[in-house]
Order: C-alpha cells, then structure tokens, then sequence
C-alpha cells in the first residue's frame, strides 16, 4: 500500500500564520484508493493550500475524477510541489478520463518530488494509454517500469496488450507477451494472473486473424491463439467461456477440427458450455475439411443443447458438402434450412451451392439456384468473412469488393464451363452485365476459354477490351487463353506481340505463357520465333525449365510430323536441355519417338540417344494418359505445354 502520510515542510501561498491541520481525507481502506489512505494534509501549508489538498482527496474519493484534474492543475499552477496523495489521486483520475500525457506528467513530478512510485501507479498511467491506444507510451511505461526494479501487474500488463491491440501492432502484442512469460517464469515470486489476463491475450492475438490480414498472417494469428490458451492450461487457470470461444475460433481458421471437437467437449465438462457461435465455429473447422458427418452431427448435438443452428452453422454444412462434392446432400440441408431450421439461407449459403454445381458441371442447378435468388429477391450484400473464407476475393484497381450476385454468376459460369455448355457461358454472361453486375477476372477468364476453344478470336480481344474498361485487371492466366485463342486462329504474330506487350500492360509473363507461346510456333514450325521466345524469357530473368523445353519439342515434333521440319529441330532442344543439365521426361521422350516411328532406322536412332526402351516409354505414357488426359479434351500433354 501507499504511504500517503508524506509531509511537506514549509512553501505554499500562504507561509507563517494560519497553517492549515484539517483533518479531512482518505479513510483507511477506501476501495477507490486499493487500499491507501490519507490522515490529513501535510504540515506546514497555509490555509488555503490545505483546504485545496483536501478538495482534491475529497474529490478523489467521491470519484469527481475531472475536478480532481481541474484542482490537481490549480495546485500545480500555485507552484506546489505534488506529495502521494496529489500525486495519487492524480494518476486514477487520468486513468479514469484517459489522459494518459497528465497521468505521465505527474509520474515524473512525483519521481522528481522523491515520492516513492510503485507499480500501481504505473498501471494508472498504462489504464490512461490503453483507453486511448497510445502503445508506444504503454511500451515505455513497462520499460520504466522494468529500469526502476518494479513488477507490472497483471492488470498492467493486460492494458499494455489492449493498447497494442487497438493500434494494430501484433509484433507489440507479442512482445507484451514476452514480458508476461518472463513474470509468469520469475523464480523468486512467479506473478500469478488471473484468467482474465490471458483472455486479454487471446483476444489481441486473435487481431491477427481478421479478414482484413492475409492468409499466412492470418495462421500465424490463429496458431498464437492456441499457443496462449495452452499456456493458460499449464498454469491451471480456470477456463472459462471466453477462452473457449477463442481457442474454437482459431481452430476454425485453421482447419483444426478434431482438436475443435475436443474443445467442445472439455467446456461442457468445465461447466462453460458452448454457445451456437462456438458449435459455428466447430462446424466451420470440420467443413474446411469435408467433414460432413461431423458437422451433421455437430448440428443435432446443439438442438439436443436447446440451441438453434444459425445461417453460420447451415453454412458451415454446405461447405462442407462442397468440399466432399456432395451436391444432392447440399440441396437437401437447404430444404432442411428453409423448413425446420427457419433460417432464410443467405448470398452465402446459395455461393456454397453454386460451388458444388461448379465442382459437379450440373450447370441446370446452378441456373436455378440463380433464378431462384432472383424470386426471393436475395440482394448483395458486402461480402463478408464467411464468403471470403470459402472463395477469397481480391480489391483491385480500387474497386469495392464485388457484388454477391456477380460471384454467384461467376460461379454459375463456372458450372456451365464444366458442363460444356458454351452457349449458356455467354448468356449469363451477358444478362449479368445487363444487370449492371461486373464479372471478376475468373469469370472473364471462363469466358475467354469459350472464345478460345470456339476459335473466336475477335470476341476474345473484345471480352480483353471489356475487362479493361471496367478496370478488371486481366492476369496470366487470362492472357494464357488469350494466347491459345492467337493460336487456334493461327495468329502467331498477334502471339508474339502480345507476350512482348504484357510487361507494359502491368502482367509479367510467367513460365506457362512462355511455354503456351513455344509451343504454338513450334507447331508451326517458327524456329527464329521459338528461339525468339528463349531469348526474351531469359532477358525477364526466367530460366526455361523442363516444362519449356518439353512445349518446344512437344511442338516441333507436332511440325515434323506435319512435314513442316525436320526431326534435328526437336533433338537440337533436347541436346540443349541436357547441356543444362535438365533430363527430358517421358512426355518428351514419347513425342520423339512418335515422331520417329514412320523410319524405322531413325526411329532406333532417336530411341539410342534417348537412353530408353522404346516399349516401356508408350507403356508410361499410356498410363499416364489413363491416369491424367481423361476428360480434359485436350490431349495427354495438358495445357501451355505444361
């Protein structure tokens, strides 16, 4: 406890007559003081000073925390130094009205009065910085702290976390929790804290998972949650809802649904059962990883508890009926949404059933489930965490995340794409845009795949054009297309150009790019351009990998074969790739020897400086046919030579 009986001899106004003995003050015990007390003013002030000493205790212990700033400042205007008691009552009120600069202010006057500070007064001061997020101050206080020898309390420490939090430092909420581990360790007398002190920790960790933070800080985020609640557990503090709610969280971020499930069951045997956010985020851990019966069960268990599933836990089953490709059950958690569970499904519920018409092609459905938001009138909302998790959307070029009907068209577009109907991509297509809806990159990108496959290649650069205007930025997958749509149209200048015009259009060429280029002017038996194509991917400080030299030769073999070269041309990148100390792979292997096989001396030739068996070469690659190519419509070597 402080010692407030601090005397004073002589200053003050007044001097020599009248010296003021009131003995108004603190009473022993006072809860607002935390267990200091007063006996009077000091000896030695003049009748007014000490009356205004007193209106200043006296204001303190009624709690008038702003007039005691106002007399606290008429005493220091007077010229009078602060004893513990001025000094005391000072700092709470500053605590109370979150002035931390007065409450800082005054721990130097005391320091420089000779007025012993103990940690609680510190604390004060960090109640004053938590209030207004001031976390650098907060940082200083505890280093001060530590210079003089003195301990922060729990209660300090869990404001030092809080103002880090408010101010988004988590490397600070980190560091705060170093010091806590340090108290927590000390051997000479361990700081004991209370749960709270680790909920506040919780809590600050769990800034570092928000929507906002990318997904790798977002783990990191997440996996120091867990980390704090297990510590909470080694110091046998009592759990409580709080710190359920918080471990559940982070588990659902991370996927962890066994350790989800456990946590359920260990809060209903401490006595803090789980409320339907918590079973939310549970169910949400489980889906994540399609676990469908978990989750089902996870629903029936929280009605056994007399909870009702919100549109969060009906949710969390359609994506995990997504996530297991079971579009049939999805439809029918939806009726059971709609009936029983009276919950009216959301933009989010129809995006995970649009993700399962996507993964199973059933285009039919997803046009329904559209038509159907259409009837019920189901406008955008902003797109929030939940929609976020399961499909993330980018801001670009500055524009606000898109609407939630656009991504439910996107992924109706999608659907049609796996279903093979091309027709039905350029209709919602259009209807979307007459709708005053803009398509994302991925669903401009599906349709410039229909334009490519159906050799539209005006359409396509139209749909670029498109995309340009409404600010949609195209990236490298969107310009892959676009160099398949030049290569099916037979435009390998327009090609070339375009892979020489990306840098400036803001999209670097990536490997696949490169390859898709290569390989279309192999086929067509381009050599200068093929070699071209090296030169500028290794003036962009991209190396050709196997993959590009397997496009090359898958091409130029393609164009002897067609009679447009000869075989040298293909064997001259082997040998290139092997200088390179790369090894070609079977794909490449069975090109050459299938463009050999019409000479039978040439066609040993190749198969002797390949190394290889003939015979097991078309084995693996008829495996990997088998294994690889069926459904893809492509042919076995896949897409850009990839």
């Amino acid at each position: 406890a402080l010692s407030l009986r601090r005397s004073r001899g002589g200053g003050g106004r007044g001097g020599g007559e009248g010296r003021y003995t009131g003995t108004g003050g603190y009473r022993r015990g006072s809860a607002d003081l935390d267990s200091t007390w007063y006996d009077g003013a000091p000896a030695g002030l003049s009748a007014e000073d000490g009356a205004l000493h007193d209106a200043v205790t006296q204001a303190a212990l009624g709690g008038e925390h702003q007039k005691v700033l106002r007399l606290a400042h008429k005493w220091d205007q007077a010229g009078l130094p602060p004893d513990a008691a001025i000094g005391w009552a000072t700092v709470k009120a500053a605590a109370a009205r979150g002035v931390w600069e007065v409450g800082a202010a005054m721990l130097n006057d005391l320091e420089s009065a000779g007025v012993p500070l103990t940690p609680h007064h510190f604390e004060c001061v960090l109640r004053a910085c938590d209030r207004k997020a001031r976390w650098q101050e907060a940082l200083a206080l505890l280093g001060r702290m530590q210079a003089a020898s003195l301990r922060p309390t729990s209660a300090a420490l869990e404001c030092a976390l809080r103002a880090c939090s408010k101010a988004d430092q988590q490397e600070m909420v980190e560091a705060v929790w170093e010091v806590l581990r340090a108290e927590v360790a000390n051997p000479s007398a361990p700081l004991r804290p209370p749960m709270r002190t680790y909920n506040t920790l919780m809590r600050a960790l769990s800034g570092g998972i928000g929507p906002k933070r990318v997904d790798g800080a977002r783990r990191r985020g997440a996996e120091q949650v867990l980390l704090a609640f297990d510590e909470a557990v080694r110091l046998r503090l009592t759990l409580d809802e709080t710190a359920y709610k918080h471990a559940l969280r982070a588990c659902d971020l991370l996927g962890e649904w066994r350790r989800a499930l456990d946590l359920l069951d260990e809060s209903r045997a401490a006595g803090a059962p789980a409320d339907v956010l918590s079973y939310g985020n549970a169910m949400s851990a489980c889906a994540r990883n399609g676990r469908v019966g978990n989750v089902l069960q996870l629903l029936d268990k929280m009605r056994a508890d007399g909870l009702q599933p919100n549109a969060f836990c009906y949710n969390s089953a359609l994506i995990a009926c997504t996530r297991a490709s079971r579009l049939p059950q999805a439809l029918s958690i939806l009726r059971e949404m709609e009936g029983e569970g009276g919950v009216e499904p959301t933009t989010h519920s129809y995006a995970a059933l649009l993700r399962a018409c996507s993964g199973a092609g059933d285009w039919r459905t997803a046009v329904q489930l559209l038509r159907r938001m259409e009837r019920l009138e189901l406008k955008a909302e902003a797109v929030h965490h939940g929609l976020a998790i399961s499909q993330p959307v980018t801001q670009e070029c500055g524009h606000s995340l898109p609407q939630a009907e656009a991504v439910h068209y996107g992924l109706a577009i999608n659907a049609c794409s796996r279903g093979g109907e091309d027709g039905k991509i350029m209709s919602l297509l259009r209807e979307m845009q007459g709708m005053g809806l803009h398509p994302d990159v991925a669903t401009f990108t599906t349709a410039l795949s229909v334009c490519a496959a159906n050799n539209q290649l005006p359409r396509a650069l139209s749909l670029i054009e498109r995309m340009y205007s409404l600010e949609v930025a195209p990236d490298v997958a969107t310009y892959n297309v676009l160099l398949q749509a030049c290569d099916r149209a037979a435009k390998h200048t327009e090609m070339v150009g375009l892979v020489q015009s990306m840098p400036k259009l803001g999209v670097e060429p990536n490997v696949v790019n490169y390859n898709t280029a290569i390989r279309a002017l192999g086929r067509a038996g381009d050599l200068k351009r093929v070699a071209e194509m090296f030169s500028m991917m290794r003036s962009r400080g991209l190396e050709p990998e196997v993959s590009t030299f397997r496009a090359a030769i898958n091409g130029t073999c393609d164009a002897a074969v067609a009679g447009l070269l000869e075989l040298d041309a293909p064997l001259g990148r082997l040998r290139e790739m092997r200088e390179l100390g790369l090894q070609p792979d079977v794909a490449i292997q069975h090109s050459l020897l299938s463009a050999a096989a019409a000479d039978p001396q040439r066609h040993a030739a190749v198969e002797s400086e390949l190394g290889v068996d003939a015979e097991a070469v078309m084995a693996a690659a008829a495996e990997a046919h088998d294994r690889r190519g069926a459904g893809r419509g492509r042919g076995w070597r896949g897409r850009g030579g990839r």
